[in-house]
């Protein structure tokens, strides 16, 4: 899978900023929001944030948060 959202991601980490800031900002820098992915996949926006805050191992969240934000759960989610 390489679309621009994985691409981002990848030169992101490549510079080396650390993943929780990165999952923190891709929100918002791919035009959507924490509770806005909320009411789509129709989870807790505090489940949202703990996972994006590395709080959470429910692989099925995992995947709706990578999902929704078009990037590999392996990349997002990995340290």
């Amino acid at each position: 899978m390489s679309n621009k959202n994985t691409e981002a991601l990848i030169s992101l980490k490549q510079i080396g900023f650390p993943l929780v800031n990165i999952r923190k900002s891709f929100p918002k820098l791919i035009g959507t929001s924490q509770p806005e992915m909320a009411r789509r996949r129709n989870i807790s926006r505090a489940n949202i944030t703990a996972y994006i805050n590395g709080r959470g191992n429910n692989p099925a969240v995992k995947e709706a948060i990578a999902s929704e934000l078009d990037v590999p759960v392996d990349d997002f989610f990995c340290e």
